[in-house]
């Protein structure tokens, strides 16, 4: 068999270990321009394993400060970000404001039930927290303050508010309200309706009224069958305005629309805030484990292996952002999943739509489809997209997904707590269900680049992405806090995310389960590198040209090793990415297109040496697949000919004649590793 044959199945095999990725390659794809780091760091001593803590964050640009709610202790609490190196890692708040207290004094009968969610005004020094009442049937109210902690307002709003925005103008504040059956389904027993309350804020801060928009217009035979057609999950016999359940709301960019998550159902609702109506209720499709990309970790056998599968995954978006680009607005989802768990176990009325299942020895949990509308029969269904989306909010079709990226990374990085859950640490503890489950995304501007955040619930960390162009999309960099020596301990469980629009652009994570919130530095990479080995160097031009262009990066901060070896992944992934393939895996792509030689037809050898003869042949057929040709190709024999293999000549020569790759003292050694440095040399050649 001819060592340069690759195949699919090699490919299957090499990932059969604990490693889905080069080690070497993910972290410098990560730094090529922006890297997160920590910054300060705030400890509110309140620590929950079912979450609840420091769990939604908001900027405030008008003093520079954040603000958080604790759920436990029923505070907003102000935190100023003008700290200096001395108390950084020590933040403390400025003031607490006893959100319950505040309620009571209007309304002397209220049980608090819940702060789920703070918002900033843009235009004037203002906050606005949402809290539930203790009765799930019963109305929310919204809490207006100054950014000073003391009370303008306290108004109505829907039943179980769970997120809480300005529009962009300022001049409306949205509430999403879930109005979940909290005692489960039976006779009798309650469903309250899912609806979004708008409040008009835009001649102040008092004497507030709420318009609360329903679904109540899906209730028609014929409008809840075509959400069904549009596979909208219901649950059967129910009215979607009593099944609809809205967690998430942003406010296009013009302040226009509003983006409503319904996340049980799988959907995305659009409401025109001119006439505060709903205009349309969209499914967002199934996501199909057997598509290459969308490889998945089901089986919790503390083995690591990311292969495709025969189920469909519920995106169900959590947190969602909005942001505009070349003149389309589109929405940012967080794929988490959510199943439904109502009523007491053991009742009558007790509703879980959980299906457990054992596949070889290993629990996967599915959705129990039997009570639901929206799914096709003979399909398995699974909870989350394990990714995030980007989304055409006009067509609301999905034009981009992460895939399996998010799994790939942690596996990587981390492959001792691959999928291991927020409250122990256990290898594979989350595979069977929703994986690394991504909670929160928030969307950034740091100059002419739009950026995407997004929090993952279970193992930890943030993921960063270049969103500038939707079709383009980039991974930047993950960054993950937690500190895995104990099972609650460092930074655990991202919930809630905020952006600081300032000239140090950073990212404020606050964390429900270590009830602690982290600041993030966003720091641009410096373009003009200063490798200490490389003044002196032959190669220095190109290597500071490949780096430049993203192709490489040093070892750190200071070191480019320009002559230690290249390895065959290394080599994979730089020629993926002159592909311009950044949602694809460089070894997977390498071998389809039979650009890169394994050791034997069934082990790939990702981290082995390339020799200069491999990386010829894999040059050689990148440009071959790129379109370049080699007519009549003219060349000068190497005096150690006899030593090519004849498969692999073609190329070498080839290579010769258009200067891309030349040997030394009229010797090509095909059989010596490539160095760092001499890769760079003719990957700067074929930027040129």
């Amino acid at each position: 068999m001819s060592k340069y044959f690759t195949s699919k199945t090699m490919f299957a095999l090499a990932l059969a270990g604990t490693l889905i990725a080069a080690p070497s390659l993910t972290t410098e794809a990560a730094v090529q321009n922006y890297q997160l780091s920590v910054d300060a760091h705030y400890d509110s001593g309140v620590q929950n394993p079912d979450g609840g803590t420091t769990e939604i964050i908001a900027y405030n640009k008008h003093n520079h400060s954040m603000y958080l709610i604790n759920g436990d202790t029923k505070l907003v609490e102000k935190i100023s970000l003008n700290y200096s190196s001395a108390n950084a890692m020590n933040l403390v708040p400025d003031f607490s404001v006893d959100i319950a207290e505040l309620i009571k004094t209007i309304d002397p009968d209220f049980v608090y039930g819940g702060l789920p969610s703070i918002a900033i005004s843009p235009n004037e020094n203002v906050v606005v927290a949402a809290v539930q009442s203790d009765d799930y049937t019963k109305d929310g109210y919204a809490v207006f303050l100054t950014g000073e902690g003391e009370l303008l307002s306290i108004v109505k709003i829907g039943v179980q508010p769970d997120n809480i925005t300005f529009s962009p103008d300022g001049k409306k504040v949205l509430t999403a309200n879930e109005g979940e059956p909290r005692n489960g389904y039976g006779k009798g027993i309650e469903d309250p309706q899912g609806t979004v309350s708008v409040i008009d804020v835009s001649n102040g801060f008092t004497g507030l009224t709420t318009k609360n928009i329903t679904f109540e217009a899906f209730d028609r035979a014929e409008k809840r069958a075509e959400l069904v057609k549009d596979q909208v999950i219901i649950k059967k016999d129910a009215k979607p305005s009593e099944d609809l359940e809205p967690e998430y709301v942003v406010v296009s960019e013009d302040s226009k629309y509003a983006y409503v998550s319904l996340q049980e159902n799988n959907a995305i609702a659009k409401i025109d805030l001119t006439t505060n109506e709903v205009i349309s209720v969209n499914g967002l499709g199934f996501k199909d484990h057997q598509e290459k990309g969308n490889e998945l970790d089901l089986l919790k056998n503390k083995d690591v292996k990311l292969q495709n599968e025969n189920v469909f995954g519920i995106y169900m978006p959590d947190g969602i952002s909005t942001y505009s680009a070349n003149g389309k607005n589109y929405i940012v989802t967080a794929n988490e999943g959510d199943s439904r768990e109502w009523g007491e176990e053991d009742t009558p009325s007790f509703h879980l739509n959980e299906n457990e299942k054992e596949v070889d020895g290993n629990e996967i949990v599915y959705y129990d489809t039997t009570q639901y509308d929206g799914f096709d029969d003979g399909k398995d269904y699974i909870f989350g997209g394990r990714s995030f989306s980007i989304i055409d909010a006009d067509t609301m079709e999905i034009v981009f997904d992460s895939g399996s990226d998010f799994e790939k990374i942690t596996a990587e990085l981390y492959p001792k707590y691959f999928n291991t859950t927020n409250d122990e640490v256990k290898i594979d503890n989350r595979s069977g269900k929703k994986g690394p489950e991504p909670e929160d995304v928030k969307v950034g501007k740091i100059g002419d680049e739009v950026f995407a955040f997004i929090g993952l619930e279970r193992i930890g960390g943030i993921m960063m992405y270049n969103i500038t162009d939707p079709t383009k999309v980039k991974f930047v960099d993950y960054m993950n806090t937690r500190d895995f020596s104990e099972a609650i301990k460092g930074d655990v469980s991202p919930e809630g995310l905020a952006f600081v629009t300032s000239e140090k652009p950073q990212l404020l994570v606050g964390h429900e389960v270590s009830g602690t919130v982290t600041v993030l530095d966003i720091l641009a990479k410096d373009k003009n590198l200063k490798f200490n080995d490389i003044e002196n160097h032959i190669a220095k031009n190109e290597i500071i040209e490949v780096t430049q262009a993203g192709l490489l990066t040093g070892v750190n901060e200071t070191t480019f090793a320009p002559n230690k070896p290249f390895t065959k992944t290394q080599a994979a992934t730089v020629l993926n990415r002159l592909a311009g393939n950044t949602n694809t895996n460089g070894i997977e792509w390498a071998i389809e297109n039979n650009l890169i030689p394994g050791v034997t037809d069934q082990i790939f050898a990702s981290n082995k040496e390339i020799t200069r003869e491999e990386f010829a042949y894999a040059v050689y057929n990148y440009l071959v697949l790129s379109g370049e040709t080699f007519e009549e190709v003219t060349a000068e024999k190497y005096n150690d000919d006899a030593k090519l293999s004849t498969e692999a000549k073609q190329a070498i020569y080839a290579l010769q004649s258009k200067g891309i790759m030349i040997g030394s003292d009229k010797n090509f050694n095909p059989n010596k590793t490539l160095t760092r440095a001499q890769a760079a040399i003719v990957f700067s050649r074929m930027l040129n």
